[in-house]
């Protein structure tokens, strides 16, 4: 007698905290092929960039997602799935779109598989930075030197998800978390206008983090990542309006100068600014950090505050050059 298949769906969600129970009375876990779907989400709240939330608890639709899955066994798999796939963020929900005619499947022995998923994906194309090499182990990434589009500030946000912590998950037709976490530093600046001046004088001003390295290596199997390389250059934060004061930045997890942030005025005016005590910046990888700078006639006054991922205070000042 002819057997009728049924579809089961292994999904993807940060809204689920544990791994559902499976099915012992369903013939497709017993023996039969299982299909793998996912969904997305991003652990981590973070800080709001300027006045719109970019991939605050969930990815943006079309965003492309490197996808390693692998069979749960210490032999030889009986299923080689393509390092990596790469899944689309549907338009609508957390859902994601594995490639056209890869749909992939539980392994046909019965053993569970690991997964992990990185983002950006390799297959995107980089303005500047990215991957230079495609592999499992010491990839670099490079973060976009210009981040004042939202589409090079999302390319430079390196996030890592695993499913089960990175342990094997088993066989089922149930819901299972994919939980997405940010490796990299997030600094977002916000201007005010100070004594003399009115927001329409900061039209045009261009802000800068000066001295960033803008490198370093993922393992893609674990989602650590090495130290802060490259040669130092400067990351466009944004551009401000009078309606549009603020902007972040992604930057590799390093101490920047003590001349760490420069806002150029479309008058040709140029200050730069620093810490109180004159100390470096230091930025750890999964924090942001807020630098809320007065913009006087003649320097800038900087203090700082942060909500979402850890917090860190400053204050500093800068003078005109």
């Amino acid at each position: 007698m002819k057997m009728t298949m049924k579809k089961k769906y292994l999904l993807f969600a940060a809204a689920a905290l544990t791994l559902a129970a499976c099915s012992n009375d369903d013939e497709n876990l017993n023996g039969g092929p299982v299909e793998l779907r996912l969904s997305s989400g991003i652990e981590v709240q973070e800080v709001p960039r300027a006045a719109t939330d970019i991939q605050n608890e969930a990815f943006d639709a079309n965003e492309k997602i490197d996808v390693y899955i692998n069979e749960a066994t210490a032999g030889t798999p009986s299923t080689d799935y393509p390092q990596p796939m790469v899944y689309t963020q549907a338009t609508t929900g957390n859902s994601l779109n594995p490639p056209s005619g890869e749909q992939p499947y539980f392994p046909s022995s019965g053993s569970g598989v690991t997964i992990h998923a990185v983002y950006p994906s390799s297959s995107e194309t980089f303005t500047t930075g990215g991957y230079a090499t495609d592999t499992e182990s010491n990839t670099t990434f490079t973060i976009q030197t210009d981040q004042s589009e939202n589409k090079n500030y999302k390319l430079s946000d390196l996030m890592y998800g695993q499913a089960n912590n990175g342990n094997e998950v088993e066989r089922t037709d149930q819901t299972i978390p994919l939980f997405f976490t940010h490796l990299l530093s997030k600094v977002t600046v916000i201007l005010k206008a100070g004594a003399g001046l009115v927001d329409a004088d900061l039209d045009g001003a261009k802000v800068e983090l000066l001295g960033v390295k803008p490198t370093t290596t993922i393992t893609m199997a674990s989602g650590t990542i090495g130290v802060a390389a490259g040669m130092e250059t400067d990351i466009h934060v944004f551009t401000a309006t009078s309606s549009a004061l603020s902007g972040s930045a992604i930057v590799v997890p390093q101490q920047l100068p003590v001349q760490f942030v420069r806002v150029s005025l479309a008058d040709g005016g140029v200050l730069t600014g620093t810490l109180n005590d004159n100390t470096q910046p230091d930025l750890v990888t999964g924090n942001a950090y807020a630098y809320t700078i007065t913009v006087n006639l003649t320097a800038l006054n900087i203090s700082a505050s942060i909500t979402g991922w850890d917090e860190y205070n400053y204050d500093g000042t800068a003078s005109m050059r």
